[in-house]
């Protein structure tokens, strides 16, 4: 057999299908040799991904085999794809600050998006726990970037303070990789180029002069429907619906009791046919109008529109310019025109790519009808545009061996994506500022820049974007960490004085106290962030007892009353403590200087609580009843008259009185004859002429006024009554 350099081996290995084709050059053409399809007769693919690599392994030998015996040649190595189904789009967003107004240079571009590149992938391990190998990192596209908030589309020269971009990151997971390079390797095959099947489909889908458009491409297949959205000639999102042909061919098949093979010869009728004939379950010929199959299936067609249209959406955040359309699923008849209505597209917008008409390639795949070519096709013609592209390469960073691969020119930057290096680290980061709130007021001690770190490729400077190869050594030097904010008590408090007081006699240096946190500390203590500081200096009387005697000031109790008694206002003060300042008595708010004199004592209980309208009427003469002696008996007798009142209510002399009380009385007054008439002393009027009456000794008559502890006497006279 001869070793053909010339000749472009590429396979597609699909989820039901393995397809080989072999290119040979022709000036700037590609001519198909020959091709081989076989189906895999296990499910030994899910989804893009292989499940069974032996099985794989062996139909891929089995095409290879064929091909070679067929052609007379030895086919060392390979072009393939990986399913645009298994790629993982992530969002990521990062910022950066610089110190000052600062020109925004390319460096700072790199390294602003390759760092959200790694927090995008972050996110995504985050979420995919199950996927612990990783992923390879794929490309990304720029939703927006800003400048100082303000949006801006190229940052490069502009000047700020921050610049900041959110991106949307593909990733492919290792696995698929993976398996796909074991299979190739035990087929005895090396792989020349690796590429992503919508990539592949859009080298043959999208023409050059079309490269500057919003594109949808939709690879509508049996079980599932992948999408890729490109723009100036890249793809800047992928996406995957597990919806596809096979849910309008199960709806044919349980509508009308058919087999799948039946139900895929109807809807492939639909497109060409008015009345199709089917032969169901029960073997019984039956002739359907083509209009009421499309009834049946209308509901699943627009589902499937639906949802596509929805990811194209989500990637795109707006109609493309105009959606492609292939694979065997994408024959199903009404989709164009659901998926036209459901994005508010004109019809002519949406195309199915039905045949091939790339004038890169002649010929066609025996077998394989083209809209189900595209991929395989397309691998090949990637793989001629792309022949001194080096897809996989090992190098090692910081002495560790990593494996790459990439689908464009391999950068500094990809290896340390792969290696999993902290783009941030390299760049000089401004330190965490402290904040701390000092009596209310917050302060800042901003943080120390770090210095900036190094990358060496093979012991030569380098940047994120120089090109690396096979075997290359990256040196990453990192710089010097930025430090946070730091600082003491003495940092941030105003510079206070002691005071030397002498304190019932003995002279003592009073010092100003600071608190973190409600401790006390030292001026050298230091700040911790968030940290709540207090300080406090000796100002007052007050503040002197607190310092000294450690006696808080709500346990002084120093109390005025102010209130009326019968209109007139009185004024009652009581303290359980007594202090002079310079011998005169002050109170704790009075402002204390060095070499004042300062006397304080604290009684055990204070002289009194509560002030009682007994209190209050204390110097006020005032009876309810007097005590007299009546002929030698003691007699207490009630006052007429008497009237005591509280803020306009009875009341008695035990209550107590508050700030504001209205204390009125009314004495009365008590008559000889009023004392007489209590104790029911009766005279008649014989007996009132003979009648004596003394008060403490001296004579009176009945209507003489009676005081407190008045001696009265009352006896009839003998010389009158012996005259009679």
């Amino acid at each position: 057999m001869n070793e053909n350099q010339d000749l472009i081996f590429a396979l597609d290995i699909g989820t039901r299908t393995v397809v080989g084709v072999v290119f040979s050059q022709l000036q700037d053409k590609l001519i198909i040799e020959d091709s081989e399809i076989l189906e895999h007769q296990q499910r030994s693919m899910l989804d893009g991904q292989i499940h069974n690599v032996a099985e794989v392994t062996n139909q891929v030998q089995k095409i290879k085999t064929r091909l070679e015996d067929r052609l007379s040649v030895k086919l060392n190595q390979v072009a393939i794809a990986a399913a645009g189904r298994a790629l993982k789009t992530v969002k990521g967003e990062f910022s950066i600050k610089f110190e000052g107004n600062k020109k925004v240079t390319e460096e700072d571009i790199k390294t602003l998006e390759f760092t959200a590149v790694q927090k995008a992938q972050e996110d995504l391990v985050a979420v995919d726990e199950k996927q612990s190998n990783g992923y390879h990192f794929v490309g990304y596209s720029v939703i927006r970037s800003r400048l100082d908030g303000m949006e801006i589309n190229h940052l490069v020269g502009q000047r700020g303070t921050e610049i900041e971009v959110e991106l949307v990151a593909t990733f492919l997971p290792r696995v698929v990789v993976d398996s796909l390079l074991t299979v190739i390797k035990q087929s005895d095959l090396e792989v020349e180029h690796l590429t992503l099947e919508p990539i592949a489909a859009s080298n043959l889908l999208i023409p050059q002069q079309m490269h500057g458009f919003n594109l949808a491409l939709v690879d509508i297949g049996a079980g599932t429907s992948d999408i890729a959205v490109t723009e100036d000639g890249a793809i800047i999102g992928y996406a995957m619906v597990p919806v596809a042909g096979d849910e309008i061919t199960e709806a044919i098949c349980n509508a009308y009791m058919v087999d799948y093979r039946t139900a895929e010869r109807i809807k492939r009728s639909l497109l060409d046919k008015e009345v199709v004939e089917i032969k169901d379950i029960l073997d019984q010929k039956i002739e359907i109008p083509t209009q009421e199959v499309l009834t049946k299936i209308d509901s699943k067609v627009e589902h499937l529109a639906e949802l596509i249209a929805e990811e194209i959406m989500n990637l795109n955040e707006q109609e493309p310019q105009a959606v492609i359309c292939f694979g065997g699923g994408s024959l199903s008849p009404l989709l164009r025109d659901k998926l036209a209505q459901t994005l508010e597209m004109p019809i002519n917008r949406v195309g199915i790519k039905s045949s091939q008409d790339s004038e890169q390639i002649e010929g066609n795949i025996e077998e394989l009808p083209v809209i189900q070519a595209i991929t395989p096709l397309g691998i090949g013609l990637s793989s001629y545009h792309n022949q001194n592209q080096a897809n996989f390469l090992d190098v090692k960073v910081n002495g560790e061996l990593v494996h790459l691969f990439t689908l464009s020119e391999p950068e500094i930057s990809d290896a340390l994506l792969a290696a999993e290096i902290d783009l941030r680290e390299l760049e000089p980061s401004l330190g965490l500022a402290l904040t701390v709130e000092v009596k209310d007021e917050v302060k800042v001690i901003p943080g120390e820049t770090g210095t900036p770190g190094e990358l060496l490729l093979n012991g030569e400077v380098a940047s994120l974007d120089t090109q690396i190869e096979n075997e290359d050594e990256i040196q990453v030097e990192f710089g010097e960490e930025s430090r946070q904010g730091q600082g003491v008590i003495e940092d941030v408090v105003p510079k206070l004085e002691s005071k030397e007081i002498i304190i019932n006699g003995e002279p003592i240096v009073l010092e100003p106290k600071y608190y973190l946190d409600d401790e006390l500390v030292e001026l050298d203590t230091p700040l911790n962030d968030r940290a709540q500081i207090d300080y406090r200096e000796v100002e007052t009387v007050g503040d002197v007892i607190q310092q000294v005697w450690d006696i808080p000031l709500h346990l002084l109790q120093d109390k005025k009353i102010r209130y009326l008694i019968n209109g007139e206002e009185k004024e009652y003060n009581f303290s359980n403590y007594q202090v002079k300042l310079n011998d005169k008595e002050v109170n704790l708010d009075t402002r204390v200087s060095s070499d004042d004199n300062l006397f304080f004592k604290k009684f055990k209980k204070s002289n009194q609580h509560t002030l009682t309208v007994k209190d209050a009427l204390e110097n006020v003469n005032i009876n309810s009843e007097l005590k007299i002696i009546l002929n030698g008996r003691e007699l207490e007798i009630p006052i007429k008259g008497f009237e005591l009142l509280k803020n306009g209510i009875e009341t008695t002399f035990d209550t107590e009185i508050v700030s504001g009380d209205k204390i009125t009385y009314q004495a009365g007054e008590l008559i000889i004859e009023q004392v007489l008439d209590h104790i029911n002393y009766n005279l008649s009027e014989r007996n009132r002429e003979k009648m004596v009456l003394k008060k403490n000794g001296v004579e009176v008559e009945l209507d003489d006024i009676v005081t407190q502890g008045d001696k009265i006497d009352i006896y009839l006279s003998k010389r009158l009554a012996n005259k009679k």
